[in-house]
C-alpha cells in the first residue's frame, strides 16, 4: 500500500467521503456513496471522475503522422486537427498492448492518452518504433491532470462553468484554451456511453476545476461505477476485453484498424484473422440470476464442453441484472442459443443471455 501513487486531489477526495482501492499502481477512489447511485447519476444527470492516473505521451515532428500510422492500428489520415481518434497499439502477432486516444493538436503534433498501467511500456514501445522517423516522443504524464465530466447534463454544466457554448463541439472533437489560467484541452469524449467531456489540465489547476464543478453540485463518481458504466456501454478494459492474447478482430474492434494502410504493426496477423476468422471472439451477456460471474469463470455448452471464460463481470443498475463479457470459441458461437449456454460459478449453473452490450439493448428498444 505504501508504494501506491496518490492523486493530486487525494485529500480532497478523502474529505468528500471517498473510499479507496489500489488500481494500476494508484490509490484510487472506488466510491463516495452507493456505486449504484453514482452509476445512475451519470446515466440520468451528471457525474465527475478524477482520472488523473491516465498517461499522456506527446509525439511531434515532420514525420509524426507517418510514425503513428506505422505504430498504431487506426488511420490518422482520417483524423483532422481538433479531432480525437480511438486506436490500438498492437504487437506483431496482432495482440493488443494497449488501447488509447490520439488527439491531433496540429498536422505534425499529437497527444496520446494511454492506460495508467501501461504508460512506461507504451512509451518504450513507441520510442523503439520511432527509430528511423523524424519525430520525437515524450512522456508528459506528470504534466497533466485529467477530469471526466459525464452524463446528459454535462454540456449544460461545462458551458456554464467556462461561459462558452459547447453545443457545436461534436463527439470526439476538442478545444484548447486557458479557461482557468493555464492551457487546457476540453475533449467531447468519455468512457461511460453517455455524452461527456474529458478535461486535460495542469495538475495545479485540478482543484480549481473541481471547485467549479462542485459549485454546480456535480457529484463525484468512483471506479466501481466507472466499470459498470463502461460494461453497460460495451467498452473494453485493457487486461480484460483487450490483451496481448486478444486482438482487435477477436474483440470486435476491426473498425479501429486502418486496413488500407497495410504497413503497420500487426497488419499481417490481423489480416489473416480478418480473412480466415479469429479462433475466438468477445461476447456480451446478461445473467438471468442474482449471482455475478467473475473474471475467469468457465463457460460450458450444454454437452459439457468448455468453450470459453468470463472476462468481466458486474451488475447493470439499468436492467437490475448481472452482466459481463466473455471470450468464447468462434466455432461454438456461430449459432448462439440464448437458452443453451451456462456459466459455471461455484458449481452452480447460471444461464447467459448473449448479445449486445446492455446500453445498446436499451437504446435499441427506445428506452434510453
Amino acid at each position: 500500500m505504501t508504494d501506491l501513487k496518490k492523486l493530486t486531489l487525494y485529500n480532497h477526495h478523502k474529505k468528500n467521503g471517498a473510499k479507496f482501492t489500489p488500481f494500476a499502481g494508484w490509490n484510487m477512489p472506488v466510491s463516495y456513496r452507493s456505486s449504484i447511485d453514482e452509476h445512475l447519476s451519470v446515466r440520468e444527470n451528471v457525474g465527475l471522475f478524477d482520472v488523473s492516473h491516465m498517461g499522456e505521451i506527446e509525439v511531434s515532428g515532420p514525420q509524426s503522422l507517418d510514425f503513428l500510422n506505422f505504430a498504431l492500428t487506426n488511420d490518422l489520415n482520417k483524423c483532422s486537427v481538433g479531432q480525437a481518434q480511438y486506436s490500438l497499439l498492437c504487437n506483431e502477432q496482432g495482440g493488443t498492448l494497449d488501447d488509447l486516444l490520439v488527439y491531433r493538436l496540429k498536422n505534425d503534433h499529437f497527444l496520446l492518452c494511454v492506460n495508467a498501467s501501461n504508460v512506461e511500456d507504451d512509451y518504450n514501445t513507441l520510442l523503439e518504433r520511432s527509430l528511423g522517423f523524424n519525430c520525437s516522443v515524450h512522456n508528459l504524464t506528470s504534466s497533466f491532470g485529467q477530469l471526466a465530466l459525464q452524463g446528459p447534463s454535462s454540456e449544460k454544466v461545462l458551458s456554464q462553468i467556462i461561459d462558452q457554448d459547447l453545443s457545436k463541439l461534436t463527439k470526439m472533437s476538442f478545444l484548447e484554451g486557458h479557461w482557468m489560467g493555464q492551457k487546457t484541452i476540453l475533449s467531447r469524449s468519455g468512457y461511460t456511453g453517455e455524452d461527456g467531456f474529458e478535461i486535460y489540465c495542469s495538475p495545479t489547476e485540478l482543484k480549481t476545476w473541481a471547485d467549479a464543478m462542485e459549485q454546480f453540485h456535480v457529484p463525484w463518481v468512483g471506479l466501481a461505477a466507472r466499470d459498470s458504466l463502461r460494461l453497460e456501454a460495451g467498452f473494453p478494459l485493457h487486461g480484460h476485453e483487450l490483451s496481448p492474447e486478444i486482438s482487435p478482430v477477436k474483440a470486435g474492434l476491426s473498425w479501429t484498424v486502418g486496413w488500407k494502410k497495410q504497413n503497420f504493426y500487426g497488419y499481417t496477423a490481423l489480416s489473416v484473422e480478418r480473412d480466415n476468422g479469429a479462433a475466438q471472439r468477445v461476447i456480451h451477456y446478461l445473467v438471468d440470476d442474482r449471482r455475478i460471474p467473475r473474471h475467469g469463470c468457465v463457460i460450458k455448452c450444454p454437452n459439457g464442453k468448455e468453450v470459453g471464460s468470463v472476462l468481466s463481470g458486474g451488475y447493470s443498475p439499468l436492467l437490475k441484472k448481472p452482466m459481463g463479457t466473455a471470450l468464447i470459441d468462434s466455432t461454438a458461437s456461430t449459432n448462439l442459443s440464448l437458452k443453451g449456454w451456462r456459466a459455471m460459478l461455484r458449481e452452480n449453473e447460471i444461464q447467459l443471455d448473449l448479445g449486445l452490450p446492455v446500453l445498446g439493448r436499451i437504446k435499441a428498444a427506445g428506452k434510453k
